[in-house]
């Protein structure tokens, strides 16, 4: 796939509400990774990209999975996943004022935090959550009410060093128990044996998208 550098996010067709919520950051135009995977990603296709940290790989899942989510249901839609409590904490910041801009509900379940109070608030519902594997597997096989039948998006962020973590098994697990039927996006630094591995369990189609 071409990247463009450069392109205007006004060229990717977005909604008011998120074109507002992208000027309020300070954004004119995309980097290449945005200019290569929104497009595909609107379109509903899986996506595998090469993105080190501080490429705008946040936003360039974060703006398709908001275009796409249904804002009238209260049950997850989408789910990113990252290796540590600290790119958890930074993603969510950056989904939050995405989210916010569509008045979607969303949450943020790690490791180390209070599990109770996370499980209330996925009974409740949230419409897009940010995780750590373990933690996620853990409300998946054991929080009774969480519903994740009509998840529409997974995105695996760092997928290099989830791996590297050793999250492997439990990445394997929840692969297994959330819905075929789902757009997946996989960010990594690295395009390794492992990672192609894992690209091959979680992506719902053969073929996808490479930025």
């Amino acid at each position: 796939m071409e990247i463009t550098e450069g392109a205007s996010f006004e060229s990717f067709g977005l909604s008011e509400a998120t074109m507002r919520a992208i000027k309020n950051k300070g954004y004119a135009t995309s980097t290449p990774v945005q200019a290569g995977c929104i497009p595909p990603m609107l379109e509903g296709k899986d996506v595998i990209a090469k993105a080190p940290t501080g490429t705008g790989k946040t936003m360039a899942f974060g703006i398709p999975i908001i275009e796409r989510i249904d804002p009238e249901s209260e049950e997850v839609q989408a789910v990113i996943l990252a290796p540590t409590r600290e790119l958890a904490l930074q993603t969510f910041g950056v989904v939050s004022e995405l989210a916010t801009a569509h008045n979607l509900t969303h949450g943020l379940i790690m490791g180390g935090s209070n599990r109770k109070s996370e499980a209330a608030k996925l009974v409740k519902g949230v419409s897009i959550l940010v995780a750590t594997p373990g933690r996620l597997l853990d409300h998946l096989q054991n929080t009774k009410g969480f519903s994740f039948e009509n998840l529409q998006c997974l995105v695996i962020d760092e997928a290099d060093r989830i791996l590297q973590i050793g999250f492997e098994e439990d990445m394997k697990a929840i692969v297994k128990l959330l819905p075929k039927k789902r757009q997946t996006m996989l960010f990594s630094a690295t395009q390794d044996k492992n990672v192609e591995g894992l690209a091959r369990l979680s992506l719902s189609v053969v073929h996808a998208s490479v930025c």
